[in-house]
């Protein structure tokens, strides 16, 4: 399959808003010294609300990295996709409500990817619950005591357990033109947990509201359940003390 025309990162943008254009060319992100740069294609605005839901990646052109991770939504929001460690996952809705989760998907394209290359990271084990309303800000935190850039981008991974963890998988059939994340949710197969175990792999930063995180939030997380099979974007989580948190080393 060919690489779309519109295949170009986005880089993170200078000081100030998030910029308004999906795509725009430019260097990869940058951060603290040895922080792992993150590339975006496509954005949640542009997607939301201009309706560009047409390929902006073919995912076997990033991946593998190597050592790629990365979330994103399939063109046209016909499901959702996540890369943990070069390992592709793809989740896409049925009509019966369930979410088809299937390991590969290099040929797929995606509306909305955000990647980063990570070799190596470092690791702090939570010594108590983060509910969902506190994940931004102990994030943030750790960040900054891990010595990297807290006003850049940053990908993170969560292991262990979870609990009260909410989740869908987008279904662009449902979708009306304009609608918010509110509106996404509930045009999608969605499910609650209250107890998991597995992996979350996800961006923190302040500076990309409207471009992959949603505005008013400086995470973006989605849940790999390997077991259950589950794979689809996090809508609320409380990680449970004694979780992994892992930041790219320095």
């Amino acid at each position: 399959m060919a690489t779309s025309p519109s295949c170009t990162p986005s880089s993170e943008p200078p000081a100030g808003p998030a910029p308004g254009a999906a795509g725009a060319p430019g260097a990869a992100a940058a951060g603290a010294p040895g922080a792992a740069p993150v590339r975006s294609f496509g954005a949640l605005r542009a997607i939301m609300h201009e309706g560009q839901t047409g390929p902006a990646v073919r995912i076997g052109d990033v991946v593998p990295g190597p050592h790629a991770f990365g979330i994103g939504a399939l063109s046209e929001l016909r499901g959702e996709v996540t890369v943990v460690d070069d390992a592709i996952w793809t989740s896409y809705p049925r009509d019966d409500g369930t979410a088809d989760v299937r390991r590969g998907g290099a040929e797929e394209q995606a509306a909305l990817f955000v990647v980063a290359d990570v070799a190596r990271w470092q690791e702090a084990t939570l010594d108590a619950d983060v509910p969902d309303g506190q994940l931004d800000a102990r994030i943030e935190a750790l960040v900054r005591e891990r010595g990297l850039d807290a006003e850049g981008a940053v990908p993170v991974q969560v292991h262990g357990s979870f609990r009260d963890l909410s989740w869908h998988v987008i279904d662009g059939r449902k979708l009306a033109p304009g609608g918010g994340h509110a509106d996404h949710a509930r045009a999608s197969v969605s499910g609650a947990l209250a107890a998991a175990e597995g992996t979350l792999v996800g961006f923190f930063s302040k500076r990309h509201h409207g471009v992959f995180t949603h505005m008013g939030s400086n995470t973006h997380f989605h849940v790999v359940l390997p077991e259950r099979p589950l794979m689809g974007h996090v809508d609320a989580v409380t990680l449970a003390r004694g979780a992994r948190v892992l930041l790219p080393a320095r």
